[in-house]
């Protein structure tokens, strides 16, 4: 980060200072909470002096800047959101680089090249090494430093297709090799590193980056290259007289003038194993598009706090650029505390927007407005991502048709209806849980404890929502042990209460499982609500379906029914056949629930109390 007030270099020499700045230049001219600060000053691990400090950081900082004074006064101001950094658009790199990047992508649109070269070449070079690399990050500048690489990435490939338009070879294939050195796992600068080495007619240096592309993602990430690339490794083998790089081809890439939305959100900062899933996951999504085979669809389902939207995202991310076309996002809230799921017809209105309909031109029933929704994606390369879907029909219409496109779609429940690929995803294994809560409360703390760290790990369910909270929780409070954060979980009655933070809890994502569970329409669900609270109560953590009829006093038959309809909602899972478990902490849950409605399950709990006392073996060591 290079700092020049009225163009004098201004060197900040404190690592935490630089952190500060960082964090109002990336809100400049919006006031950043001092929550927020000490939050990104001390990566979330605050020591009790953090406010005091901030403040003579801050007082420094004001002093440093003062040379330099804003026309209106201090650059620096504290206002009642907490403190604001005055900057004029024109002295900052970024909107430069923003600026000049538009034009050049203007100006590929229209053909004209040589301009478009000179823009984009002015853009980047402005950029000198890494986004932010000399200031130490935490969660905020990590996101912000994700988004300004991706922007920056972006914005290369975008100018190398005009090199290698204008028939510029050997100087993107410069580029590209510092690059993918820095950039590792980013297969579209891999993919036109061998087209730019291909074209110069270096062949050798061609296969070779494709095997250090392979060797990168097999080591990183334990997959294959995407089916672009090895296509393209394909053609190159058979010494084709004109190459495709990755996202368009080869020829004059004179985009076209529809948008092309980005609107994932950022990649998680956080994330541990899912190597075997996420490698399904990318197998679809980088799969060949066959003619006539429609869009490539991929369902992830699992219960609540599992992760399904993380790794959603991180497969997302990672195959956004084998889809030139745009990269399309809506959460669907089909399981968000508080919010009814969203209609199909409003997500197709957000998506023909960001595609290019004016607002007066979208359809106004949903019938219609799919099929303009299809039509253009008919001919486009665009992923489709929705979060949180509560049933197949909120997707239907929303699920691309063309052979270019693909959707990912995230729930609770498996979408068994629809024609995807199905991946369940549950909980971490106690190694990649250990993992994540040391990636949240620090390598140093966990190796000092790791016994309580693999304790924490258990407790939490290995659920990664859960190892999140902990971790979060741990971070926040630098003086305690891990061992005496543990006691603390092991308290049964107050763990959910424990496993709960600004924004996040465990406990809200059962009650939106169990409400929907409660408003639904099967003829069972009462006894389905009934046997979870009882399950809870009873503290069972496995049963078959005749110890559940026994438990409920109705027929097998209609145990039956209601634990299907308990393990359709995630309340249960599936453990052989006629037998279901259910997780801890939803054990906690349900518990809770039969305590609050005592009225209704007094008389069953206490009539059947000594049924489990005089059958708890058997029922825990094998089935009935």
């Amino acid at each position: 980060m290079r700092i020049q007030p009225a163009g004098i270099p201004l060197r900040i020499a404190a690592p935490k200072q630089r952190t500060l700045l960082a964090m109002l230049l990336a809100h400049a001219d919006h006031p950043v909470p001092v929550t927020s600060l000490v939050a990104e000053v001390w990566d979330q691990r605050p020591p009790p002096s953090a406010v005091a400090n901030l403040r003579t950081y801050l007082m420094r900082l004001r002093h440093l800047l003062s040379s330099a004074a804003h026309p209106d006064g201090e650059r620096l101001v504290t206002s009642d959101g907490g403190y604001l950094l005055r900057v004029e658009p024109a002295e900052v790199d970024l909107a430069q680089f923003e600026t000049l990047s538009a034009r050049g992508r203007r100006s590929q649109e229209r053909g004209d090249l040589e301009t478009a070269h000179d823009e984009y070449a002015k853009a980047l070079a402005l950029w000198r090494g890494m986004a932010v690399e000399d200031v130490p990050l935490g969660p905020a500048l990590r996101e912000v430093v994700a988004h300004l690489t991706d922007h920056y990435l972006n914005t290369v490939e975008e100018f190398t297709e005009v090199q290698f338009a204008l028939g510029r070879h050997a100087a993107a294939a410069e580029r590209l090799r510092a690059l993918t050195v820095r950039y590792p796992l980013r297969e579209g600068l891999r993919g036109r590193l061998m087209v730019a080495l291909y074209r110069c007619g270096d062949v050798a240096g061609a296969l070779d980056a494709f095997r250090a592309a392979r060797q990168v993602l097999a080591d990183e990430l334990d997959v294959e290259p995407g089916a672009e690339l090895r296509r393209l490794h394909q053609a190159i083998l058979r010494r084709e007289s004109d190459v495709e790089s990755p996202g368009g081809p080869a020829a004059v890439q004179v985009r076209s003038s529809h948008p092309r939305p980005r609107q994932l959100p950022r990649e998680p900062a956080v994330f541990a194993g899912r190597s075997v899933e996420l490698s399904q996951a990318l197998d679809v999504l980088w799969r060949d598009a066959e003619a006539g085979a429609g869009s490539r669809l991929l369902a992830l389902h699992g219960p609540a706090g599992a992760g399904k939207t993380a790794l959603a995202l991180r497969a997302a991310h990672l195959a956004g650029g084998h889809y030139a076309d745009g990269l399309l996002h809506a959460d669907l809230q089909g399981s968000t505390p508080g919010r009814p799921p969203l209609p199909p017809a409003e997500v197709l209105g957000r998506f023909l927007r960001a595609l290019g309909v004016p607002h007066d031109d979208v359809p106004a029933t949903e019938a219609e407005a799919a099929a303009v929704y299809q039509s253009l994606l008919a001919d486009r390369r665009v992923l489709v991502f929705l979060d949180n879907a509560v049933d197949a029909a909120q997707v239907t219409h929303l699920i691309p048709a063309g052979d270019g496109c693909a959707a990912l779609v995230t729930s609770r429940p498996m979408l068994s209806t629809l024609d995807a690929v199905q991946i369940s995803v549950g909980m971490l294994d106690p190694p990649d849980s250990v993992r994540m809560l040391t990636m949240l409360a620090g390598e140093s703390r966990v190796t000092a404890e790791p016994g309580a760290a693999a304790d924490i790990a258990r407790l939490c369910g290995h659920q990664p929502l859960a190892l999140r909270i902990a971790g979060a929780r741990l971070a926040g409070r630098p003086d305690w042990s891990l061992g005496r954060f543990g006691e603390r979980l092991r308290d049964r009655r107050r763990r959910l209460d424990e496993l709960q933070t600004a924004g996040l809890s465990v406990r809200s994502g059962f009650e939106v499982s169990v409400a929907a569970l409660e408003e639904g329409v099967s003829p069972v669900k009462d006894v389905a609500v009934r046997a979870f609270r009882l399950l809870g109560a009873i503290d069972l953590p496995e049963v078959g379906i005749d110890r559940a009829a026994e438990l409920l006093g109705v027929e097998a038959k209609v145990a039956d029914a209601a634990l299907e309809e308990l393990m359709k909602a995630r309340l249960l899972e599936p453990i052989g056949a006629d037998r279901f478990r259910m997780h801890d902490l939803l054990r906690l849950f349900a518990a809770e629930l039969a305590a609050r409605c005592s009225a209704d399950v007094s008389a069953p709990v206490g009539a059947l109390t000594s049924v489990m006392i005089q059958h708890a073996p058997a029922e825990r060591g094998g089935s009935r």
